[in-house]
């Protein structure tokens, strides 16, 4: 299976305006099944910070607009950029969710989740040739990694 971030991340992104409210913050998230939302400065059309849900639970009020609560500077890692260099600046920054960018433009966003599909499908992969046990899974680095965001991230 050839692993390239473009074939792991989504490239339908919902995005809110900085002056949007918590509550309504939470609403598009709960209705999109999401846990980011990137947020952008209406005016100048371009994304100003990145909005999780971890955010939210520090609003003092439903009210409170996201800007004051999202986090920023955008962290990004450009298309090309191998999955394990993404997976790698998850753990050791403890971000779960990157925006993907293509030529200075947004394509797309990778979560912690996205991460977590992969490496299901990696353990569900028909390859006899693997016959992966449960001390070979734990003593593998990467699988390691994996198994510490899945924790890092509250899964």
């Amino acid at each position: 299976m050839k692993m390239a971030l473009k074939d792991h991340m989504t490239r339908k992104i919902v995005t809110v305006g900085k002056g949007t409210s918590a509550a309504e913050a939470y609403r598009l998230m709960s209705n999109y099944w999401i846990r980011h939302l990137p947020v952008m400065d209406v005016d100048e059309e371009y994304i100003i910070g990145m909005l999780s849900e971890r955010d939210l639970l520090r609003s003092p009020t439903p009210e409170t607009p996201v800007e004051k609560l999202m986090s920023t500077p955008i962290k990004t890692f450009g298309i090309e950029t191998p999955l394990r260099s993404v997976v790698d600046a998850m753990i050791e920054e403890k971000v779960s969710a990157y925006l993907i960018t293509k030529d200075e433009e947004v394509v797309g966003i990778v979560t912690s989740e996205d991460m977590l599909v992969l490496l299901d499908q990696l353990l569900k992969r028909d390859d006899t040739t693997i016959g992966w046990n449960l001390s070979e899974i734990f003593a593998n680095p990467a699988l390691q990694r994996a198994a510490y965001l899945v924790g890092q991230a509250g899964i």
